[in-house]
């Protein structure tokens, strides 16, 4: 019996290792080949080379690419497997104007362009409304929805429109006049802050009787003109600055500008409770976190910037101390970035995660992941999906990309018209302002530039909800007209 012979269980066992040990040399190779093809590597013309993947899409979809020239067969939106290297990717798509922009490519990397918009060649443009005058407010709620319009001829009443709706017909929101102080005079406008609850905004009430200025905060329901309040009053306040708390619309930050003091107060215990002393510049975010400059026990010649973290207080940096200090802060996957800068320091610094360094660091300061380097920035703001952070003045731009760790600076040649101060976020990653009387648009790094439609530099445009029509205000004759302009073909739409 074969089983029962020594001679023969020895060959089948080597066998058997053998055997073992090739199945097991496979499966390694294997792993090594589909590790190696994880991180991008491959064989190309007998040589080894690592890859990249690209996804790429675009509004509208789909659109032709060309990389480096030449026509993918995959269009908007797909995924591209390609060696690393530095490409140029144009979308084209008849109708529209052409995207491009130069895309370096990593090997094993995963690069994402997942935001270009192509603009029609053609802007169609149609009339939505007609005001004597221009309006003293011009807004929209965070959710892009909702715009509300002050209606020049009775200064407690404006038009919303629906954004959402393809009409965007407007309704009369009338605020009733014993809210008012005062009811005579000229009468002003300015948006403070809008609630997230995309229900409630904060505005300032302006007036002048014949020298006499005045003014006064009005919390505005836009689902019941009837339910607005005087917070001047119900605070028994009237600050220099109010700030929404967690962007709730009934907590708030009171800002002395004249005491530099900083106080809490909310509709439910409206009478102000003392928060931080010595302030002269702040941004909050949230429930108990607020960044802000002050010269309480500071060198001389300096301020510090400070972030209050719940009941713990950091000293982030000193800055040359100025007329103007700029503070931001934001939170993107997952982390938290802080910018903060002078005037006079001709820059503005970017900070990660500041409370973790600090807490190591103890006394010893921490250093910036980026300096935005600008000659007497006037504005710094975080990209609508905080990925990007702006350091502005005037036509000079400084951005830092919190996900690829790149910065960068440029002058633009298009002047922002006045009275515009500095340019705003159209999206997450396109920047807009009024250049020449019209709507200029550009990318965070200074790519795709576009000039749209006709807009009165006095004001923001708007969009609606999908980025498919774009909202401006521009003057006809005596008139002021709102106007809506088509951001896709009817093909698309």
């Amino acid at each position: 019996m074969e089983y029962l012979d020594p001679k023969k269980q020895k060959a089948h066992l080597i066998r058997l290792v053998i055997g073992y040990i090739l199945v097991g040399t496979a499966l390694i190779m294997t792993a090594v080949i589909l590790l190696y093809q994880a991180y991008g590597f491959g064989i190309k013309n007998g040589e080894v080379i690592q890859n990249g993947l690209v996804f790429v899409s675009s509004r509208p979809r789909p659109a032709d690419v060309y990389i480096n020239g030449v026509l993918s067969e995959k269009t908007t939106n797909s995924r591209l497997l390609l060696p690393a290297g530095q490409y140029t990717f144009k979308m084209q798509r008849e109708g529209y104007r052409t995207w491009q922009r130069a895309v370096p490519i990593e090997g094993g990397s995963v690069s994402r362009f997942d935001y270009p918009v192509l603009f029609p060649v053609k802007l169609t443009t149609a009339k939505v409304a007609t005001y004597a005058s221009a309006p003293s407010l011009w807004t929209q709620s965070p959710d892009r929805r909702w715009a509300l319009v002050q209606n020049p001829a009775a200064y407690n009443v404006f038009d919303m429109y629906d954004l959402d709706s393809p009409k965007a017909e407007a309704t009369q929101l009338s605020l009733p006049t014993t809210i008012f102080n005062s009811s005579t005079g000229v009468h002003g406008w300015e948006l403070v802050k809008w609630s997230s609850n995309n229900r409630h905004v904060l505005l300032k009430h302006l007036t002048d009787d014949n020298g006499t200025k005045a003014s006064e905060y009005i919390l505005v329901d836009r689902e019941d003109a009837a339910a607005s309040l005087n917070l001047t009053n119900k605070l028994g306040v009237n600050p220099s600055q109010i700030e929404l708390r967690d962007d709730k619309y009934d907590k708030y930050y009171l800002f002395d500008k004249t005491t530099a003091t900083l106080k809490t107060a909310t509709l439910e215990r409206p009478t102000p409770e003392p928060f931080l002393d010595g302030v002269l510049a702040f941004k909050p975010h949230g429930e108990n976190r607020v960044l802000y400059v002050t010269t309480t026990k500071t060198d001389a010649g300096k301020a510090a910037v400070r972030l209050r973290d719940g009941e713990k207080t950091y000293t982030v940096r000193q800055v040359p101390a100025s007329d103007t200090y700029l503070v931001d802060l934001a939170q993107y996957s997952g982390d938290w970035y802080i910018v903060a800068g002078s005037a006079a320091d001709n820059r503005a610094y970017v900070y990660k995660n500041p409370v973790d360094l600090l807490r190591k660091a103890g006394s010893d300061p921490i250093a910036p992941v980026h300096v935005l380097k600008v000659i007497a920035p006037n504005h710094v703001s975080f990209s609508d999906n905080a990925r990007f952070i702006m350091a502005e003045s005037g036509p000079q731009f400084a951005v830092y990309d919190a996900e690829t760790e790149r910065g960068y600076a440029y002058t633009q040649k298009m002047p922002l018209d006045v009275p515009q101060k500095h340019a705003t976020w159209m999206d997450g990653h396109r920047m807009m302002y009024v250049s020449g009387g019209k709507v200029f648009v550009f990318e965070f790094d200074n790519a795709n530039k576009e000039t749209l439609n006709a807009m009165n530099p006095a004001y923001t445009p708007f969009f609606d909800p999908k980025y498919q029509t774009l909202y401006s205000l521009g003057a006809q004759d005596a008139s002021q007209v709102l106007n809506a302009t088509a951001l896709l073909l009817p093909k698309d739409q």
